[in-house]
């Protein structure tokens, strides 16, 4: 698929803050819920908030006591890496996306563009 330059450019911004939001589980938290409160029509950016919110508790209880009596510290480390790993790409593809249906929504243009992860 082809772009005009500014298809183009508005990609590579979308890009640009994709990635500037998708630091850590909280960051990307705060962002769903950015998203919601501007866009409150968009049901599913809360829904996302409050998935990467419980996500976000559950990397914390790895550090707890209770887990760290059922699980080795190797096991939460690679338990914590996964919850983070899932998190930064499912953010990553939903952020993308989600800017492109705003700018389509506000301009009536941008086809459908794909984002390998």
């Amino acid at each position: 698929m082809s772009l005009n330059s500014s298809e183009q450019a508005l990609l590579t911004a979308i890009k640009k803050t994709t990635d500037k939001l998708n630091i850590d589980n909280i960051s990307r938290t705060q962002a769903y819920a950015t998203f919601y409160h501007r866009y409150p029509e968009v049901k599913w950016a809360f829904l996302a908030s409050m998935v990467s919110r419980n996500a976000g508790w559950n990397m914390c209880d790895l550090q707890g006591k209770t887990m760290k009596k059922a699980l080795s510290k190797q096991t939460r480390d690679l338990l914590f890496l996964t919850y983070e790993r899932a998190n930064w790409l499912i953010f990553k593809d939903a952020s993308r996306n989600y800017y492109c249906m705003l700018f389509r929504i506000k301009n009536m243009s941008l086809t459908f563009i794909y984002f390998p992860i």
